[in-house]
């Protein structure tokens, strides 16, 4: 009875973190009315957004210590992976939410789950069970009916969709190393330095080429930033990666989503240009629907 109330409450955290991570592509079209491009918004967002984890951290270990004992080389190595894999994808996010609008970048994203599967039946060994193929390709299918031209006006742009699909595989490898890190390290210690490192490949990577002069933030889009930071970055990634060490990477992504629909609804209230067809809502639906309906066996995933 205690075991399913833990593993419920993970979930409850999962649901409230992908809440205010729906959010993120609306902040980041706000900044970008003011000019501001892709490589200095996610320089920019982690900057701020690191101390904060830190100092986050330093807080909640106060409250709850993590677990002991030092790292050795392999969770080194790990946490250095999955920072590089979400540096990669957040680069590619942030560039498909220019180019595809916040609505139609958080479904092509949020096909992660199915990629979770299949990363799972490699893993295993096997494939999949054929009902969860059907609910993957019902879930490829909705997409499909949402990419169909005609939303928005025009037809979606292909470098967009290669940057959503790009975000969307380097996410669902972020999640699975980085459950593997949950038990020995704590969800706290893992945001610390996981984050930390994306900010490491963030200025190797991206501040060379970032001219100084573009970095400079008009008042607004700053203001803007830090909502972003707090609200869609620090305070949800240390909700998601408890509720993840809680439950496991497969009903995670299950909960998460419903933050597309967050996110379209969001979007549709703040911006006049973001809109849906009839053919696309139904192409939502089905994704969500398909994905919604992903399990995996037990109580405890992989």
């Amino acid at each position: 009875m205690i075991r399913r109330g833990f593993w419920q409450a993970g979930l409850t955290l999962v649901a409230a973190a992908t809440f205010a991570m729906a959010f993120k592509g609306i902040f980041a079209r706000l900044i970008y009315q003011y000019g501001v491009s892709v490589n200095a918004l996610l320089i920019w967002r982690f900057a701020l957004a690191v101390p904060l984890f830190w100092l986050g951290g330093m807080w909640l270990l106060r409250r709850n210590p993590a677990p002991a004992g030092g790292l050795g080389h392999k969770q080194w190595a790990l946490c250095a992976g999955t920072g590089l894999l979400f540096f990669v994808s957040a680069w590619c996010d942030f560039h498909a939410i220019e180019s595809l609008g916040a609505s139609l970048s958080r479904m092509v994203l949020y096909l992660f789950p199915a990629m979770v599967m299949m990363l799972q039946a490699v893993e295993r060994r096997r494939w999949p069970e054929g009902r969860s193929l059907l609910i993957f390709t019902g879930a490829w299918l909705g997409i499909a009916l949402v990419l169909m031209p005609g939303w928005h006006g025009g037809t979606v742009d292909p470098a967009g969709l290669a940057y959503g699909f790009g975000a969307a595989l380097c996410y669902a490898l972020f999640w699975r190393a980085s459950q593997s890190l949950m038990k020995p390290l704590g969800s706290v210690r893992f945001n610390q330095l996981s984050n930390s490192f994306t900010l490491v490949a963030m200025l190797a990577f991206l501040l060379p080429g970032v001219p100084l002069e573009s970095l400079w933030l008009p008042a607004p889009a700053l203001g803007w930033m830090m909502v972003m930071v707090v609200f869609s970055t620090v305070i949800p990634f240390f909700l998601m990666f408890e509720g993840i060490r809680r439950t496991d990477t497969g009903r995670a992504g299950v909960v998460s989503m419903f933050g597309p629909v967050v996110t379209v609804l969001a979007a549709m209230t703040v911006f006049p240009d973001e809109h849906l067809g009839p053919v696309q809502w139904l192409g939502m639906a089905l994704v969500l629907a398909s994905i919604a309906m992903l399990k995996t066996g037990g109580n405890r995933g992989s």
